[in-house]
């Protein structure tokens, strides 16, 4: 498993914890709520484009290898 699911996995839970912790308990002003719901976003859309961007240099370099396997 790599890296950028766990990571991705977790800022989800994180994300989920804290809209579950808003919804019942409130511990943040709305403004400070949305603030910390953007930052989870784009951390984990940049977490999501680094894996299919790892993924994509790793699917390519396996091709590129084949290539020059095959006669």
């Amino acid at each position: 498993m790599s890296w950028t699911l766990a990571a991705g996995f977790g800022l989800f839970l994180a994300g989920a914890a804290v809209v579950l912790a808003q919804l019942w308990l409130q511990p943040w002003p709305p403004e400070t709520f949305a603030k910390i719901m953007i930052t989870d976003g784009v951390l984990l859309a940049v977490v999501v484009v680094w894996h299919m961007i790892q993924r994509e240099r790793c699917d390519t370099a396996q091709l590129r290898e084949r290539k020059r396997l095959d006669p």
